[in-house]
């Protein structure tokens, strides 16, 4: 980790990492040090396009970055909604392709964590490359952790942002930390010019650290975990319409329903079902997953859509539902077809009128895969 600060704060003599490793030792923690990667150049690559996957300098050297990423240090959630059971299978994914400092440190809080920063940067309507950007930087400053303890001076937060930035109450909000990330790099950069530039030459103006080099070894698992993250490019309506009727709805090929169960690589549940229709990575996200920022946005049930999805996330599993709006069943919007992985019965095409009543429990949500 390493040391940030904002504009023309002073610089600081020792740097997170060292208070990482001070927590580290008053911990008594035990670390076991993987072996550390091979050299390679550090390409000047820039930031549109895709940063060398090849093994680079650790800054730090692997003893000092497995104990900083191993401290104990206290941490506030990234997403209100919490860790989700994709989030710790993505994870795991992760640690098995990441070729940095966070190979075998990747968990469901990290995930998470990263997951909040790219969900930030979607909603200001950036391109993928300013995710790469700030998550980098947070993956150095952090470990991708929101940190909210004041371990190195008073630096809090995902990307260790001092008391100028702003309150700690706004710092430790990933959207509103990566949201004032975002706005500085705009500001340096103007006209999109961001763009052009090398992804750790970036972080560091952005950051202005006292160890710029240590940013671009990371970018290309910063890229990496974005784009596990990032929506893939997407399907058109018809198309999540023609990818539900392949699972023989309402026939009797249909698919049998079952949480456990996998066809085709996805689970045969209802959210399992809506994945697949929509394309996302088998066996696809639960019920809160499709729900949340990473997948939709919620509409009014006035906007629905074929493709669009009305979910009840909320609940035990048994009362959880994803739905796959089709059309409207009637000029006054009373009742509309849908396609469902339904309980004790599988794949269906009906009419249907749930979420149209309010305290239903059921919200209509736009999945961001549809373009």
């Amino acid at each position: 980790m390493l040391r940030s600060r904002p504009h023309a704060a002073p610089s600081a003599p020792a740097g997170i990492a060292g208070a990482f490793l001070l927590a580290v030792a008053v911990a008594a923690t035990v670390v076991t040090v993987p072996g550390s990667p091979a050299r390679a150049a550090v390409p000047g690559s820039p930031a549109r396009t895709a940063v060398s996957a090849a093994p680079l300098p650790v800054a730090l050297g692997a003893p000092a970055e497995a104990a900083a990423l191993a401290a104990p240090l206290p941490t506030s959630p990234c997403d209100p909604g919490g860790v989700t059971a994709e989030d710790t299978a993505l994870a795991a994914e992760l640690n098995t392709r990441l070729t940095m400092k966070m190979r075998g440190y990747m968990d469901g809080y990290r995930v998470s964590c990263a997951r909040a920063v790219v969900g930030a940067v979607r909603a200001r309507g950036l391109a993928r490359e300013a995710a790469v950007v700030a998550v980098t930087t947070a993956v150095v400053e952090t470990g991708v952790r929101n940190i909210n303890r004041e371990v190195d001076h008073d630096s809090l937060g995902v990307f260790q942002q001092r008391a100028t930035w702003g309150s700690a109450a706004q710092r430790l909000d990933v959207a509103w930390s990566t949201g004032a990330f975002l706005d500085k790099m705009l500001r340096t950069y103007p006209d999109g010019s961001w763009r052009s530039a090398v992804v750790g030459d970036v972080c560091q103006r952005v950051q202005v650290s006292k160890y710029p080099e240590r940013y671009q070894p990371q970018a290309a698992d910063g890229q990496m975990i974005v784009s596990a993250l990032w929506p893939v490019s997407g399907v058109t309506r018809s198309e999540v319409v023609a990818r539900a009727r392949t699972w023989n709805p309402g026939t009797a090929r249909r698919v049998p329903y079952s949480q456990t169960a996998r066809h085709g690589g996805y689970r045969t549940d209802g959210s399992g079902y809506a994945s697949m229709a929509l394309r996302l990575g088998a066996p696809g996200p639960d019920s809160r997953g499709l729900s949340s920022a990473r997948h939709s946005r919620p509409i009014p049930v006035s906007e629905l859509r074929s493709g669009d999805l009305i979910i009840r996330a909320t609940g035990p599993a048994t009362a959880r539902q994803v739905i796959v709006f089709d059309r409207w069943a009637d000029a006054g919007r009373t009742s509309y077809w849908a396609y469902q992985q339904r309980r004790g019965y599988g794949t269906d095409h009906r009419r249907m009128s749930e979420g149209l009543s309010a305290g239903s429990g059921f919200t209509a949500h736009r999945p961001l895969t549809i373009r």
